[in-house]
């Protein structure tokens, strides 16, 4: 059986190396994906190759990733953006299930801040 964590920091590697691939081999046939509501209601994404064609465009460098949390076949992952110009930082997490040792569901929070406060910082 494959940890959840260790799924998550190999989904998360992938991801950061632009490897579709090695992204899509994370997740289960039947996956659904449930992005922010960044521009309007979102809408959810179900199947491994609707989800791998969503991720497709957004693979490579992104957020400022922390740690990683697991427990049973539920996973949390915090990230952060650079901040912007104006000094606002968009920031929150994904909560992943896990079934059958692949990404069942990924689920995205977040929220952007304004102020001083760094939270996650590049290794």
């Amino acid at each position: 059986m494959t940890d959840a964590r260790d799924l998550i920091e190999r989904f998360n590697a992938a991801w950061a190396a632009g490897d579709l691939a090695a992204v899509a081999e994370c997740l289960a046939d039947d996956v659904t994906y449930s992005p922010n509501a960044w521009d309007g209601p979102a809408r959810a994404i179900h199947g491994r190759a609707a989800v791998t064609e969503a991720f497709a465009d957004h693979l490579g460098p992104g957020p400022v990733l922390g740690p990683v949390w697991a427990a049973g076949d539920r996973v949390v992952c915090e990230w952060q953006w650079e901040p912007a110009e104006d000094g606002s930082v968009l920031h929150g997490l994904d909560l992943y299930r896990i079934h059958n040792g692949r990404i069942a569901a990924k689920d995205v929070y977040g929220k952007i801040t304004t102020g001083p406060e760094q939270v996650l910082r590049r290794q």
